[in-house]
């Protein structure tokens, strides 16, 4: 990651003044894990890869700090897939081995596809990425160019935490507000590639897991 979390510092602790700095990191990491997952501003291409027979499930390399939140398009043999819920999906409907039609995103970053492959398929698309929990910062351009809206989302956070000096519910009003409004604006106006600033993304063949 090329900008760490005290890069945000000057424009959060001006307003939230005695608040420690690891409570202020904890809330920045969750405010930018929200802000790419509904803005969808982090993008990355899927690089063609092929399916094996019999295995359903595979993984996605992402970059570090960055979780898979969802996928714009996958094509399966260079047809579009769709995305259904795993808990909701009647797997009886697709039992057996075929071309896959459908796919469920599971455990953060891998992928199952319905029905289970029959044979060699090639699959590619565009997913979408969101900071982790846990993540050390963010990528050069989400700080360059939605960093102040991140901070938005934290300051949000830590003004509404009551009983504390820099407690204060009517800047923690204006601040939610103000973060909603930047993820709108967000939405659709950045969508550079990951694997412009970070290797190529693909997929790992997996084992199968019990089948579908």
């Amino acid at each position: 990651m090329a900008k760490t979390w005290d890069s945000f510092f000057p424009y959060v602790q001006p307003h939230v003044p005695g608040c420690p700095e690891i409570v202020i990191q904890s809330h920045l990491q969750e405010a930018a894990a929200e802000y790419t997952a509904r803005s969808g501003i982090w993008r990355f291409d899927i690089e063609p890869d092929y399916t094996s027979k019999s295995a359903s499930d595979y993984e996605i390399d992402v970059p570090t700090g960055a979780v898979l939140e969802n996928i714009l398009t996958l094509y399966v043999d260079g047809v579009p897939s769709s995305r259904v819920s795993d808990r909701h999906f009647s797997r009886s409907s697709t039992a057996g081995n075929a071309a896959p039609t459908f796919y469920s995103i599971y455990q953060d970053n891998q992928i199952r596809f319905y029905p289970t492959p029959a044979d060699k398929h090639m699959f590619s698309g565009v997913g979408i990425l969101k900071t982790s929990l846990t993540a050390s910062g963010v990528e050069d351009f989400i700080f360059e160019s939605h960093g102040r809206s991140i901070a938005c989302g934290a300051i949000w956070k830590l003004a509404a935490i009551p009983n504390k000096e820099w407690s204060d519910t009517e800047l923690s009003m204006y601040y939610r507000n103000l973060f909603y409004r930047h993820i709108e604006d967000a939405k659709g106006r950045d969508t550079r590639r990951a694997n412009l600033r970070v290797n190529n993304v693909g997929f790992e063949r997996a084992t199968v897991r019990g089948g579908v």
